[in-house]
């Protein structure tokens, strides 16, 4: 059963990856998938996540609605000795009204797959050492927690997904939109820093590049937690580095993300969807003030290193020899990257779009195969 739910589990991410490829392929003709971060970033040990969720209120943010079921989310029993077992006879799931209460985290356990695999946690590995977790990295977990009305629940899923791997940028480990549930304590206290700096963001102009996330007027407030409707309602005909001003703002305390109202130069409105940042934010080209490191995939600015000519290669959706890689990452979206011969790079959008980089950075070709 756990081995099936791991197996589905990795189809939709994979699944969601092509279907952002190929939305765009029949947009464009020269298909950049969902951004790839060039590194991997580093993965999260069982120590390091039990550090940050045990005994912790959590956010629920991933589970449908199933015949009024909340899904993913199984009824379970702990026995005086501390262990659990499965609540068969409270149903398949939770109900769905404790979708928007805030459990505590009671244990968290690294998971035995479907009987293939047994925890590794107090094995010894080949060097005879006795393996804690601190050494075991991004496992399959079961995250066990209690409503306030005494109901006990288990969400078994992996460590980067729960934390929110599966969408990566440059230079940055996450999105943070997948991510399956966070602490409470991180949404209270971005709130309050929210809340004393939002209204000053008014009046203030971003800039929008390839991935940055913009969608029409019809955005409901859950949209943008769902893979699947982000694609599907995202648009991607508003002018890239054209000047837009914020001409609203509003919190969305539930789901811990800001959404804008922004204004283009022909007084066209889109709405745009971010989530404030803890961390640096200046190496994606914004500076680590309020805006900053609340606007996602803006920029606060017409990055100054862009040429002219870069520009407006941006603003067309083009690329040319000479281009620098950061300027195509603006134009046609981040992406998978490999080594290519002499120092360079090659970036590959879709399967069957390639742009060769030089040692230096700058563009030297691209070509399209098979299409």
């Amino acid at each position: 059963m756990c081995s099936k739910k791991l197996f589905v589990k990795i189809f939709i991410v994979l699944s969601c990856y092509l279907l952002s490829s190929n939305l765009h392929a029949q947009q464009h003709g020269n298909p950049p998938p969902f951004p790839a971060s060039k590194a991997e970033p580093k993965e999260m040990t069982l120590r390091e996540f039990r550090r940050i969720y045990l005994n912790q209120r959590i956010l629920i943010l991933k589970g449908q609605d199933v015949g009024g079921s909340l899904s993913e989310w199984q009824p379970v029993t702990m026995a005086k000795d501390g262990m659990f077992t499965n609540n068969y006879d409270a149903g398949t799931y939770i109900s769905l009204k404790y979708k928007d209460q805030t459990p505590k985290v009671l244990a968290i356990r690294e998971h035995a797959v479907g009987g293939t695999e047994t925890p590794t946690e107090g094995k010894t590995n080949a060097f005879g050492e006795t393996i804690t977790d601190a050494d075991i990295v991004d496992p399959f977990v079961e995250v066990f927690v209690q409503f306030d009305d005494g109901q006990q629940a288990k969400y078994a899923s992996i460590v980067s997904l729960i934390v929110d791997r599966s969408v990566k940028w440059e230079n940055r480990g996450t999105d943070y939109w997948d991510m399956e549930f966070m602490p409470v304590s991180t949404r209270d206290a971005h709130a309050e820093i929210v809340k004393h700096n939002l209204q000053g963001t008014i009046g203030k102009k971003v800039y929008a590049v390839y991935s940055s996330l913009l969608f029409g007027a019809d955005l409901s407030p859950d949209d943008p937690t769902d893979f699947l409707r982000r694609i599907q309602k995202r648009i991607k005909d508003v002018p890239l580095l054209s000047p837009m001003t914020i001409v609203a703002a509003k919190y969305i305390e539930r789901y811990d993300f800001i959404l804008w109202k922004l204004q283009l130069d022909s007084g066209r409105e889109v709405i745009g969807a971010s989530r404030y940042r803890d961390e640096d934010v200046s190496a994606n080209g914004n500076d680590n003030s309020f805006l900053g490191r609340s606007i996602g995939t803006l920029l606060l600015n017409v990055p100054p290193n862009l040429t002219a000519p870069e520009i407006a290669a941006i603003s067309a959706r083009e690329i040319f020899r000479g281009m620098s890689r950061r300027a195509v990452i603006y134009s046609w979206g981040m992406t998978t990257e490999n080594d290519y011969g002499k120092g360079g790079k090659q970036l590959v959008y879709g399967d069957n779009q390639f742009v060769y980089l030089d040692n230096e950075g700058k563009v030297t070709d691209w070509q399209s195969v098979g299409r």
